[in-house]
């Protein structure tokens, strides 16, 4: 590599003041950001922070003219917001642009932020999850008719796992909203939580317009779990110990957007749960990893039902990665090394990954090699 250039670029969404705290919630702050810089450069890497999209076409362009093996590594910290492409969007451009860069795909990053398709693509494989139904803003279907076991207008039963897109029946309370296509639980608090008409009418006045879709999915009253998942198709996959989501220090009951903040980490990490749900929740989110074959960091969260069996929750493939108040880097040190370890990890991760075909395209449609043919 020209040793003017860099080989990292951290290209991050960093909390900033003059936007909404709502929009702004997943961005790391600029400490961590520092942290991880200042982490890379020690394993010997020449790092430099990318925050606004303008400057990074302008680095991409200026970085162009190496050779694809000479380019630096996309290091991806871009949450975005208001969009349903929001975590794709620096996979997108890296790979039409033939950059390495960490994480996943764009395929698998929008499906791990849509909860709709995450749970469809769980019961496709099998794997516990929650019945729900889903909800777009605008759309009115009258369901006070519907009985159980009955089908609705959209043909979807409601005693089947998805119960097609429509509000919840009497008989199905309670029940849990949240919005489609947000993180961090962004959206989420203890009025999400519904147990009868007067308060899912309530909430519908109240939060429902705040997010354009939500799903809404038969509550599990249990325990609440994450664990790291790292590595790709090529690699294999490692699954770490499995942590207990403890709120003795929130303000919160639920697992909301007051406790999941990126100011610090109320919420505490035990890693108390027994062999045989450690093994069973390890098994199944490792099936899942190896179907939708992400790059690089995953971090997945299950709850458990009134019986206390696990029941997948959502994925998340562009996890917090702050060593001050992420879990993902907490899950990975108790069970595979270091936050140096990690970053190293995910290094040499998106640079095998950068070997594979799906980067063939921008390393062989070069300017050099067009018809001249201006575009």
């Amino acid at each position: 590599m020209n040793s003017d250039s860099p080989s990292v670029l951290i290209v991050a969404d960093i909390q900033n003041p003059n936007l909404d705290l709502k929009d702004t919630q997943e961005w790391e702050d600029m400490s961590s950001v520092q942290e991880i810089k200042r982490c890379l450069e020690d394993l010997g890497e020449k790092v430099e922070v990318v925050e606004f999209p303008s400057k990074l076409l302008q680095k991409l362009s200026d970085y162009s003219n190496l050779e694809p093996q000479n380019r630096p590594v996309l290091f991806h910290l871009v949450e975005g917001f208001r969009s349903r492409n929001r975590e794709a969007l620096l996979p997108a451009i890296a790979e039409y642009s033939g950059f390495p860069h960490t994480g996943s795909d764009a395929y698998a990053q929008n499906l791990s932020l849509d909860k709709h398709l995450s749970k469809l693509f769980c019961v496709s494989a099998g794997v516990p999850t929650s019945p729900w139904t889903i909800w777009e803003k605008g759309f009115v279907e009258v369901t006070t008719s519907f009985q159980n076991g009955a089908q609705d207008s959209k043909g979807w039963n409601s005693d089947s796992i998805f119960r097609g897109a429509r509000f919840p029946l009497q008989s199905e309370f309670p029940v849990f909203f949240k919005p489609r296509f947000e993180g961090s639980s962004l959206g989420v608090g203890e009025e999400n939580l519904i147990s009868d008409l007067a308060a899912l009418n309530q909430f519908l006045q109240s939060k429902f317009n705040e997010y354009s879709s939500w799903i809404c999915e038969s509550y599990l009253p249990g325990e609440e779990w994450t664990l790291a998942v790292i590595g790709s198709s090529e690699s294999g996959y490692k699954a770490s110990k499995v942590a207990r989501i403890g709120l003795e220090n929130s303000t919160e009951t639920i697992y909301g957007e007051i406790t999941k903040t990126k100011l610090s980490m109320p919420e505490k990490l035990h890693f108390d749960l027994d062999k045989e749900r450690t093994e069973f929740i390890q098994k199944y989110s490792l099936e899942l990893c190896k179907l939708l074959k992400p790059s690089g960091a995953v971090r997945l969260d299950w709850k458990a039902d009134a019986q206390g069996k696990p029941m997948f929750l959502e994925w998340n493939l562009t996890p917090g990665l702050s060593s001050y108040y992420s879990s993902f880097p907490i899950c990975y040190s108790r069970s595979f090394g270091t936050y140096s370890d990690l970053m190293k990890e995910l290094l040499g991760i998106a640079r095998e990954e950068f070997l594979k075909e799906r980067f063939l395209y921008s390393k062989l449609k070069r300017e050099k090699q067009t018809s001249g043919i201006d575009g």
